[in-house]
């Protein structure tokens, strides 16, 4: 076997395709989702009213980013169905982007 033949072989082992010298790996519910997976806009400047879990994408299939403390304050910017798309702007994951259940967002009273 010669040595571009073992690291292609490598490569597929591991999970990935290598393509003239770049490896690309297959998407997964791991992967990071942006705001254009929103369906809805909201964006308001609010807080979590709980301790929740801070995710990749929306849906408890995507990976935990960790967590995001009660009052924690957040840009919700968008969502698609009971998830919030959301950047914290404050604690520990402050300035990160990341999903949330739509349940732990408040939202401020809307005056007519």
């Amino acid at each position: 076997m010669n040595t571009l033949t073992r690291r292609i072989a490598t490569a597929t082992t591991a999970g990935a395709l290598l393509l003239g010298g770049a490896v690309a790996t297959a998407s997964t519910a791991s992967a990071a989702t942006t705001s254009k997976t929103c369906t809805h806009s909201a964006k308001i400047n609010t807080y979590v009213d709980a301790t929740v879990m801070f995710r990749t994408g929306p849906g408890t299939g995507y990976t935990a980013k960790g967590q995001l403390s009660k009052n924690t304050r957040i840009y919700y910017a968008c969502y698609k169905g009971n998830w919030g798309y959301v950047k914290p702007s404050s604690g520990a994951h402050k300035g990160e982007t990341g999903w949330v259940s739509r349940s732990y967002i408040s939202i401020p009273m809307q005056l007519d």
